[in-house]
């Protein structure tokens, strides 16, 4: 997701500060689904954040990293568990030979540090190691042979069971390039889900599988497919029977929560076309939970040709991120959790002048941003001096 762009604008402090005091005047009830929801999979805590914790090297950064996200009210984080990263360097083998310990070692951690945080982990699991992929270099490239993902997936399960109990399955493979270069294919995916949807159950029967998120898109052309032409396929092959979330994208871009869908029209509201996919196909029991979610606060003197996200200033992203939130729950007894795109990444995996950069709730160097204090007093009921 990341683009070159211009330099970093910052509020000033007064500006920061007025519009904080704006956002958090008052203590007010947290925000959440308020009658239960007929789809069982919706009647879930709706905050959730994603996370980099595996970009972190030091213990004490991935624990105070979830100690905020746990202080903001937020019970979720969407966590990359990258297959390659863990059984490597062949089939079979879990061991990081540079750091002679198991590959396994990060993984545990990161599980330990978010139960004690309290707060469940819903690990994406993609990236295919290099064994895996024969005589394919493109490292989003799927396994040669399925069934290899399958048994990792078993492996992990395993070792996690009970612990994490939320897998999604792949990222955006209505793009070439999470699909290994190669022009996107529904009906690939299907068999993809299939197999690590019977791999997970086998483990435990109550694990969440979740269909991966497509991105929101009006292409069509061998790079990428819009999400809506990718999902009829994708359900016409019946990968309906082998998922029990849909996962979504849902950036607002320019436009305020509310705006109306379009299918000319890239918004938030947009994932409403994808819900009616699902209940055309016979998944009205099924909920959608958010992969990543938000509006991009990039400064104004950016180019528009590298505003990927468009832009909105920094108070408008952390009052639209809250509204919209609250407009789901009002208004979709399908939406479920909401993971917000993005916590934090580790100093030096995003530069300023990167347009991604300015998704951030908080800082390198852990300083909450606007969004970050939004969101605290929306998921806690809490006020702020």
């Amino acid at each position: 997701m990341t683009r070159a762009v211009g330099r970093r604008a910052v509020l000033s402090g007064g500006a920061a500060a007025a519009a904080l005091a704006a956002l958090t005047a008052c203590g007010d009830s947290a925000i959440q689904r308020r009658q239960p929801s007929p789809i069982a999979l919706a009647n879930v805590w709706p905050w959730g954040a994603n996370t980099f914790l595996d970009l972190e090297v030091e213990t004490w950064k991935r624990r105070h990293t979830l100690e905020m996200v746990r202080d903001a009210g937020i019970r979720w984080i969407k966590q990359h568990a990258p297959w390659a990263d863990i059984e490597t360097p062949e089939r079979g083998q879990y061991f990081n030979a540079a750091a002679r310990r198991s590959t396994w070692d990060k993984y545990d951690e990161i599980v330990d540090l978010a139960e004690e945080a309290g707060v469940e982990i819903i690990a994406r699991i993609d990236r295919a190691p290099a064994w895996a992929r024969v005589n394919k270099a493109h490292p989003t490239t799927p396994p040669t042979n399925y069934v290899d993902y399958g048994r990792f997936l078993s492996a992990f399960a395993t070792r996690y069971r009970g612990r994490v109990r939320h897998y999604q399955i792949w990222n955006e493979p209505n793009l070439a390039h999470e699909w290994g270069g190669a022009p996107p294919q529904p009906e690939e995916y299907a068999r993809l889900l299939r197999v690590a949807n019977l791999a997970i159950k086998s483990v435990d029967e109550d694990n969440v599988v979740i269909a991966a998120p497509m991105a929101a898109t009006l292409e069509n052309s061998p790079r990428a497919m819009d999400e809506l032409h990718y999902l009829r396929r994708f359900y016409e092959a019946g990968a309906g029977d082998y998922l029990d979330v849909q996962a979504a994208n849902a950036f607002g871009l320019e436009h305020p929560p509310e705006a109306p869908p379009d299918l000319h029209v890239l918004n938030f509201r947009r994932v409403e076309f994808v819900r009616e996919l699902m209940v055309e196909f016979g998944l009205r029991n099924r909920p959608v939970w958010f992969n990543e979610y938000g509006w991009n606060a990039s400064p104004a003197d950016m180019s528009p040709a590298k505003l990927v996200w468009r832009r909105v200033p920094e108070e408008t992203q952390a009052e639209w991120t809250v509204e919209g939130v609250r407009y789901a729950l009002t208004h979709w007894p399908w939406a479920g959790v909401f993971n917000l795109w993005f916590f934090r990444k580790p100093l030096g995996a995003l530069q300023p002048d990167e347009s991604e950069y300015y998704f951030r709730m908080v800082e390198p160097d852990f300083t909450p941003r606007l969004v970050y204090r939004a969101v605290q007093r929306a998921a806690t009921g809490a006020s702020f001096p």
